[in-house]
């Protein structure tokens, strides 16, 4: 896959869950996805100064780290690999040739069929 290859052209969105309190006090939260599209992008998106800078931008009261979602695409397979504090979601998608699929099918029913003639 492409990140692997050449780590700084990967892309995909780092999102950061904004925390405001309510006149009422009661804890309301907000996401916000920024894109990168190189590692260095990634990295200085998660320093201290830009998370500092982010809250006093929104006038939010926290920020932390929601989640990291990468994507590459090599041919017609695409990978998307999201992480979260704890655990992980990955999806690949990938587009499939099924169009000898019903010459496929048909050419295995003949094939079971003259089995079955010469059994019967």
């Amino acid at each position: 896959m492409e990140y692997t290859k050449h780590g700084n052209s990967v892309e995909g969105y780092i999102t950061f869950n904004l925390y405001f309190h309510s006149f009422d006090y009661k804890e309301d939260s907000l996401l916000e996805q920024v894109k990168f599209t190189t590692v260095k992008e990634l990295f200085n998106m998660m320093q201290p100064d830009y998370i500092e800078q982010l809250k006093h931008e929104n006038d939010a009261e926290q920020v932390e780290l929601h989640d990291i979602t990468f994507s590459t695409k090599d041919d017609d397979t695409e990978v998307f690999i999201t992480m979260y504090d704890n655990s992980g979601h990955y999806r690949v998608s990938t587009n499939l040739d099924v169009s000898r699929l019903d010459s496929e099918y048909k050419e295995t029913l003949q094939g079971i069929k003259e089995i079955l003639d010469k059994k019967m």
